[in-house]
């Protein structure tokens, strides 16, 4: 399940939005596009070092810039998607800059990237210059909407060509900086493409390649809006953090992350006195990172029941050890369970609300479309709504056109 991603719809709309903005014979030097992902297995490892399993899909957001001439610092930017801007960063007050009270705006993760930016002067940005983004990674739903703007955005704002790792750390330094204390796994899913089982204690990729037969991944949505920065993820983040302190003071010994952490540690862990729900958060991780490797070796096998089962269970940990799952999601998880032909199901991202990700049969995805207005949709008031339940397909990873772009280039 692969497909040729095209950048079109999310082209037209840029420019047209530029054109508006900055006037109509406005045209890029810069074209940045960069897909949103699904993850798989993993759920809340990447920040903890674990294991992930990921992939880019068929959805991605176009970042447009354009040079301009002077020695002046300041980028104008315009997100024609939500009709936002012109908004004009001036690139010598953001230094250091940090957003205080999420949730962040299109424009500070723009102010997140330039700072970003900043800390590594040998990168050097495109200044002056006017930008603008749109996408069809839909916004709060699960998708990595804001990873795939600031993957995007890295590639456009910054002249010499990145190295993945740089890349991957520099697009998430842009969400840190905007409020969302993310990992690495949704900007590694970007850049790379494809399936990939990513190491976020190293940050290594690598890259595989399920043959999916008839089968198919689809997102449903919940109806709950998320947003990373004001959900239970800071939390999370935090009592993980506190979990590895009292381990390191435990064992006495240099322990790099909590997914580094075995059954046998952990139970000596408990014993030693971590709270009920720490204890709960733990388990979560060290069963998850277990899950992955399992879910690796079902998928190189094409055992798609058993990665179904894998799927299923990481939502119910998910959702009751390390509870970032949202009451109306869980039930639209039981509803997806229930139909025929459905091989797993669970809650994905970071949480709060979003989607439930599911594996079925190409030919069952009608069926469960109509089961769900039937029951869920129906309840929540949602059968008046378009693409409530969507296949996702593989897709390359990021890309960036520069000195090659040529006017048809920016119409196709």
């Amino acid at each position: 399940m692969s497909a040729d991603v095209t950048a079109a719809p999310a082209t037209t709309r840029a420019l047209a939005g530029a054109r508006t903005a900055y006037g109509e014979d406005w045209a890029p030097s810069v074209r940045a596009i960069a897909p949103g992902r699904i993850e798989l297995l993993g759920n809340h490892l990447d920040y903890n070092g674990g294991p992930v399993l990921a992939a880019a899909i068929n959805r991605v957001v176009t970042v447009l810039a354009r040079d301009l001439e002077g020695a002046d610092s300041r980028i104008r930017v315009v997100a024609t998607d939500v009709g936002m801007g012109p908004e004009e960063l001036q690139v010598t007050t953001l230094a250091g800059w940090r957003h205080g009270a999420p949730p962040a705006s299109p424009f500070d993760y723009a102010r997140g990237l330039v700072a970003a930016v900043q800390e590594r002067p040998g990168l050097g940005l495109r200044i002056p210059s006017e930008i603008t983004f749109a996408g069809d990674v839909p916004i709060g739903f699960g998708l990595s909407s804001s990873a795939a703007l600031c993957v995007a955005l890295a590639s456009a704002l910054v002249r010499r060509p990145l190295e993945v790792k740089q890349w991957v750390l520099l697009a998430q330094e842009a969400e840190h900086r905007a409020g969302t204390p993310c990992g690495t796994m949704d900007q590694a899913a970007s850049v790379a493409g494809g399936v990939i089982r990513y190491d976020a204690a190293t940050l290594a990729v690598e890259h595989l390649r399920p043959d999916l037969g008839n089968l198919t991944f689809i997102v449903a949505d919940s109806g709950v809006d998320r947003s990373l920065g004001a959900s239970a993820y800071p939390t999370r983040v935090s009592e993980a953090g506190q979990i590895l302190e009292m381990a390191k003071g435990t064992f006495r010994e240099d322990i790099p992350h909590l997914a580094a952490i075995d059954r046998d540690q952990m139970d000596r862990l408990i014993a030693h006195g971590l709270t009920p729900v720490l204890s709960r958060r733990l388990l979560h991780i060290v069963s998850e990172a277990q899950r992955v490797e399992l879910g690796v070796a079902a998928l190189r096998q094409s055992d798609w029941p058993t990665f179904g089962d894998l799927m299923t269970a990481s939502g119910l940990s998910s959702a009751t050890d390390y509870d970032v799952s949202h009451p109306q999601v869980e039930e639209l998880v039981g509803h997806i369970l229930a139909v025929e032909g459905v091989l797993g199901a669970r809650m994905m991202g970071g949480g709060g609300g979003g989607t439930a990700l599911a594996l079925l049969p190409s030919d069952r995805v009608g069926a469960l479309e109509a089961a769900l207005r039937q029951s869920y949709y129906a309840r929540y008031g949602m059968n008046d709504r378009q693409d409530l339940v969507q296949r996702c397909a593989f897709a390359p990873g990021a890309r960036v056109e520069t000195e090659s772009l040529t006017a048809a280039d920016v119409e196709r």
